[in-house]
């Protein structure tokens, strides 16, 4: 059998596919008239909006068409925006890979708010969003944006306990839930346990939770030259660097949304962006690529063979499987964009990503809210509902680096992923008896990481923008620190004035 090997790029994804569709529900779904949520039997139109096309258009559909099965004479709307990523297959050696050349227009996802707020106004909106690009606090201020909470308790039919209540609550934001997540996922931290020791790995485990910079200020007191804290580089294109992370740690010391105050130039932002180059310029942390790489670099510095240990190392949720089917003959390699390539075999887990304040925040792939001036807001939470179901939750088109958020899915995705049916494989292949016991190691780890969630950071995808599209002009060296800062504190301030 082929090695498989799972690389996520942040704009070219280099991944093994997934091969396990849904099952259909066959029983019906029923609404309960209360408090005008629901009406039996469900009816109507509805329409659902996203701008990512490849995150979203395939599931909608699938989830759509199988709808409609069930409810004849409903129909589902679906629009979507963004240009889908060009696809490309290949076998490289003992590896299945695929890439994806995604798309990055920060142009186009304004264009997309501005479009929806068009709508909006003009009584012309979606009936469901997708909440990918959206400005999630501009839209609860502005009650565009169903309140979930009475659906919620409402609806016999809607079972709480089904889902990650953890997860739920860390939804909550001024008094309501406005969007629901199919997915959610989080980085954790591993350590090499060559490199560590063991006084301080015993407060390591899969119940605690670190900040990046405390790890750093750990291993700046072990540093002796020979190896580097972080495997990961100083800033790269995409969301993964240490710039990233460190700027993710601290966002709302940056920009408060609720109070539309940005803060950016009294100095803690340039002195974040200058610590980051003196990490990379000591040796600490790797260098980030620079330029405009093709598919083909990007996905061969990926695949370069590990040779370097570092003291502690950042990855996603998707990482665990690696963790534990290390020497189970099922080996998924895991592979992310802006992340040295590095020895693993002595890796073990320090804990789940916290933020500069203590919270373990959580992010998703897919989510949606309610327009609240739908026509037809019992449909659209009957197809919400359907999308949370444990047979969508387990589609795949549900992007695989997510964990499903409804308990029973996420337990099968779980044995599913160990048994090669979300690997690329022909068939469910059996687990012996080594390969059963690292499926259970691995669903403990995921279930107590998890339990650590309590938070979930609102963030404003134009400034996010904004950032990303500054920083680029110091690490190239064109601007200094402060002038960076200067200028963002500028953009900033007269986008949340607006």
């Amino acid at each position: 059998m082929k090695q498989l090997s799972f690389f996520i790029i942040t704009f070219i994804i280099v991944s093994i596919l997934f091969g396990c569709g849904a099952n259909n529900n066959n029983r019906p779904q029923t609404a309960v008239l209360s408090s005008g949520f629901f009406q039996d039997p469900i009816q109507g139109e509805i329409r659902v909006s996203a701008f990512d096309s490849m995150l979203y258009r395939n599931l909608l559909e699938e989830a759509a068409q199988a709808f409609e099965a069930l409810h004849p004479g409903v129909k589902v709307n679906i629009e979507t925006f963004s240009a889908m990523p060009e696809v490309r297959r290949a076998d490289q050696g003992n590896n299945q890979v695929m890439t994806m050349q995604l798309q990055n227009d920060p142009q186009a996802r304004s264009d997309y708010i501005s479009r929806v707020n068009t709508n909006l106004m003009s009584g012309t909106g979606a009936d469901l969003y997708a909440i990918d690009v959206l400005p999630l606090h501009r839209f609860v201020e502005g009650d565009v944006l169903e309140n979930l909470e009475p659906y919620m308790e409402n609806d016999p039919l809607f079972n709480r306990a089904d889902y990650r209540e953890n997860i739920l609550d860390a939804l909550k934001f001024r008094n309501g839930t406005w969007f629901f997540p199919l997915d959610y996922s989080f980085n954790y931290f591993a350590y090499d346990s060559t490199l560590i020791p063991l006084e301080i790995a015993a407060g390591f485990g899969i119940d605690k939770a670190w900040s990046a910079q405390e790890l750093l200020d750990i291993g700046m007191d072990l540093y002796n030259g020979s190896y580097r804290l972080f495997n990961t580089m100083d800033h790269s294109r995409g969301p993964t660097n240490m710039f990233n992370l460190l700027l993710n740690s601290n966002i709302q010391s940056f920009v408060n949304l609720e109070t539309r105050r940005p803060n950016f130039a009294d100095g803690s932002f340039s002195s974040l962006l200058s610590s980051v180059r003196n990490y990379a310029e000591q040796g600490l942390i790797p260098r980030g690529l620079t330029g405009q790489q093709s598919a083909g670099q990007v996905m061969q510095q990926a695949m370069a063979a590990p040779t370097d240990r570092f003291f502690f190392k950042l990855n996603s949720n998707v990482s665990l499987i690696t963790q534990f089917s290390r020497d189970t003959g099922r080996m998924l390699r895991v592979q992310t964009g802006g992340i040295a390539p590095a020895i693993e075999e002595n890796d073990e887990i320090a804990g789940i990503e916290a933020n500069a304040q203590g919270l373990v925040p959580f992010r998703y792939n897919q989510g949606f809210g309610i327009n609240s001036r739908s026509e037809n807001k019992a449909t659209a939470w009957a197809f919400l509902k359907f999308l949370l179901s444990r047979e969508m939750q387990l589609s795949t088109n549900v992007l695989g680096t997510g964990l499903p958020i409804h308990n029973e899915a996420r337990q099968e995705k779980a044995e599913l992923s160990f048994s090669g049916a979300l690997m690329g494989g022909s068939a469910i292949i059996s687990l012996n008896e080594q390969q059963r016991q690292s499926l259970e190691f691995y669903r403990t780890a995921v279930e107590t990481l998890s339990d650590s969630i309590n938070t979930f950071i609102i963030q404003d995808t134009s400034i996010n923008d904004m950032i990303a599209e500054e920083v680029v002009f110091f690490f190239g060296g064109s601007r200094s620190a402060d002038e960076v800062a200067r200028v963002l504190q500028n953009k900033a301030d007269l986008y949340l004035s607006e």
